[in-house]
């Protein structure tokens, strides 16, 4: 049984916490199928398509790279957003009932670059909401080896909006943290790592063979009020 208490001393104090082994082999069995599914749909290849995102690759080739959202064409993802094993860790670590904010298939393909430094908060702080208010669930459909490129948190940053450069809006200054502090978290298929929208990460670009697949689930304390709509209105800020 997860402990919940110690479970929020830790992402308290780190700005992220990983949960192991939640969910049944036949559970992610099932998010594989839906994975391969989704990403077989048509529109992954028509780049003018909302859903679909685009990203380079080490080449400089723009490829398509994830899915956002997906909770309105998967109703096993939709299922997993509203499971209580999630959402009763969410509501200990936000102290709130959660609400999604946001949903979306990350699936970094083969040579695709990784995502600089940056805080989730700083594309949207916009909205009106304090950043210890949200939260990003995100789960493992493959396990993530060190050279697919898994994300690096930053523990301990967590507790305010950094700057970001002038040039690069949304980013971090690598210099403003020290790198030897960055934690690299590595992942087994099922597991789940849990950060506030306000921890730096990044990530490195996939340099294995396999694609590297998670699914990414936003909550935001309901007292922020419903903004699942406004965002995706808004066009993904």
């Amino acid at each position: 049984m997860t402990n919940l208490e110690t479970l929020k001393k830790i992402y308290d104090q780190k700005g992220y916490v990983k949960v192991a082994a939640l969910f049944t082999p036949g559970e992610i069995s099932a998010w594989r199928e839906e994975a391969d599914r989704l990403w077989a749909l048509p529109e992954i290849a028509d780049p003018e398509t909302f859903r679909v995102d685009w990203r380079k690759d080490v080449q400089g080739e723009r490829v398509p790279e994830r899915l956002d959202p997906v909770r309105d064409i998967s109703p096993l993802f939709a299922a997993l957003s509203r499971d209580p094993r999630i959402l009763s860790i969410v509501h200990s670590l936000l102290q709130e009932e959660p609400l999604l904010f946001k949903d979306k298939l990350i699936i970094k393909p083969p040579g695709v670059n990784g995502y600089p430094l940056h805080q989730d908060f700083a594309y949207i702080d916009f909205l009106g909401f304090e950043g210890s208010q949200q939260l990003a669930v995100c789960l493992a459909i493959d396990a993530t080896e060190p050279a697919a490129g898994p994300i690096e948190f930053f523990p301990g940053c967590h507790h305010r909006r950094l700057p970001s450069p002038a040039e690069r809006p949304g980013e971090l200054d690598a210099a403003a943290l020290d790198s030897a502090e960055g934690e690299v978290v590595t992942l087994e298929a099922g597991d789940m790592v849990i950060f506030s929208s306000l921890c730096p990460h990044r990530s490195a670009p996939n340099r294995s063979n396999s694609s590297r697949r998670l699914l990414f689930l936003t909550y935001n304390a309901r007292s922020t009020g419903d903004l699942y709509d406004t965002y995706y209105r808004l066009g993904k800020p």
